[in-house]
């Protein structure tokens, strides 16, 4: 992994360009590494197929993120699903009038506090795919918020995909 600068005293907006710049270093090379064997997966997994691909991309940034006293303030229970180390399903939000079966997105949050437990804000990853196949129409994304809670976040998030349509 190229050199990534991830220090304890950024803020939410730092910590989302460190993820964005990772993820447009990472997400092509990774998702054609293994193209053939997620399409072959995709018509017995379905959906799960991305999360395949996201335990792959995610986990070696989400580990720095960590080592630097990061966290989600979100507590994993036995029966949550986790992808890729730190995005858990039910901390996401799929809307079929944001795209089309073969242009979906679902967007997943993850509110972030620092070493002294402080909420720094929110990052919001958005994953563009496919119903039909599986395809990753736009890369992944990662954009900071300020807010912290879940009613506000959820408002952003639509207010987000309302202007981006």
């Amino acid at each position: 992994m190229t050199t990534v600068n991830i220090h304890p005293q950024m803020t939410i907006y730092e910590l989302g360009e460190v993820l964005s710049t990772y993820i447009k270093g990472h997400w092509k090379d990774l998702l054609n590494k293994n193209i053939k064997v997620l399409e072959q997966l995709f018509p017995e997994y379905e959906d799960a197929t991305y999360g395949m691909y996201l335990d792959k991309l995610l986990p070696p940034i989400w580990k720095l993120i960590k080592e630097n006293g990061f966290r989600s303030t979100e507590k994993t229970k036995e029966d949550d699903f986790v992808i890729g180390e730190c995005l858990h399903f039910k901390n996401s939000m799929e809307k079929a009038k944001w795209g089309t079966p073969h242009h979906e997105k679902r967007v997943f949050w993850i509110v972030i506090e620092n070493q002294h437990k402080d909420k720094i804000g929110t990052l919001l990853f958005e994953l563009s795919h496919s119903h039909i196949e599986f395809n990753l129409p736009a890369p992944p994304r990662f954009l900071p918020l300020e807010e912290i809670k879940r009613e506000e976040i959820i408002k952003k998030i639509i207010q987000l995909e309302v202007n981006l349509s």
